[in-house]
């Protein structure tokens, strides 16, 4: 048997408040909770939460410390159609969350927001229009430039 990756389990993210993290996460992107983790010490620090419509998980774990030295990560973008992205950006707009327009990314569209530790979330839309034109394009042209992302008011 050829060994092989056959999908994405789970995304963690660094968290410096869970509860305030998993009250983000729920009420934007929708995360349903599975499972939540004790340390040894019996106190709950890391939870599961499924990501409706996808096939992974994203895990949310207290580490103010490395939350602190991981804000303004990138660590993962998320799909969307284009159209997708124009719900997404209403959505956000109705939650209060500044974003970042939809723009031109290197292979269709593009928008991003922060959660409360600052961390990175990208929403793409493939579009192959997009895509091939940038093929035509010379190499300095075609780096991804998304713009700066808002900033997180913090608590």
């Amino acid at each position: 048997m050829k060994a092989a990756l056959t999908g994405v389990h789970h995304v963690k993210i660094w968290v410096s408040d869970l509860a305030r993290s998993r009250s983000w996460y729920e009420r934007v992107l929708g995360l349903e909770h599975r499972i939540s983790f004790e340390d040894d010490d019996g106190v709950i620090r890391g939870m599961s939460f499924g990501v409706p419509g996808a096939g992974f998980q994203i895990a949310l774990r207290e580490n103010p410390g490395l939350a602190r030295a991981l804000s303004d990560a990138d660590p993962f973008g998320l799909e969307a159609t284009r159209e997708g992205l124009d719900a997404w950006a209403a959505r956000l707009d109705e939650l209060g969350v500044p974003h970042s327009p939809i723009v031109r990314a290197s292979s269709g569209y593009a928008m991003g927001f922060r959660d409360p530790d600052g961390v990175q979330i990208r929403l793409y839309a493939a579009d192959e229009r997009v895509h091939a034109a940038l093929d035509g394009e010379a190499e300095t042209e075609r780096v991804y430039r998304p713009g700066p992302l808002p900033t997180v008011e913090s608590d």
